[in-house]
């Protein structure tokens, strides 16, 4: 758990970059109109990285969540992928919503079958 606790440590100043990055590679739509909203990651992300998404799903997701991070040779990378296939899933709602829209839309995420999200995480590979 050493070696977990130490990467995270390391890189939480720049989860959201990682975030972001990853956004704008997969779909750089979201990411331009997020980015004119002046939506920044650390909005909604923040919750979303320290708390490894324990306040936006139930707790057996977020224990199917865990398992599929912690069971991930790439571990916390993983995670990032979880979160951009979570915006990636809003992608209409988003395109569609204004600012103050967005950010309730990111900030309380709507109920969704983990199953869903961790195979388009998968996917993003």
């Amino acid at each position: 758990m050493s070696e977990i606790r130490d990467f995270f440590i390391k890189t939480l100043d720049d989860a959201e970059g990682l975030l972001s990055n990853m956004l704008k590679t997969k779909d750089i739509y979201i990411y331009e109109h997020l980015k004119s909203q002046e939506l920044h990651p650390q909005y909604y992300s923040f919750r979303w990285l320290t708390l490894l998404l324990s306040q936006e799903f139930p707790l057996p997701d977020v224990l199917r969540i865990w398992d599929s991070v912690f069971s991930d040779e790439q571990r916390f990378n993983f995670l990032i992928k979880i979160c951009c296939s979570m915006i990636l899933i809003q992608r209409e709602a988003i395109l569609e919503n204004d600012f103050a829209s967005n950010v309730k839309l990111l900030q309380n995420y709507p109920p969704i079958d983990i199953n869903v999200v961790i195979t388009h995480a998968v996917s993003l590979a």
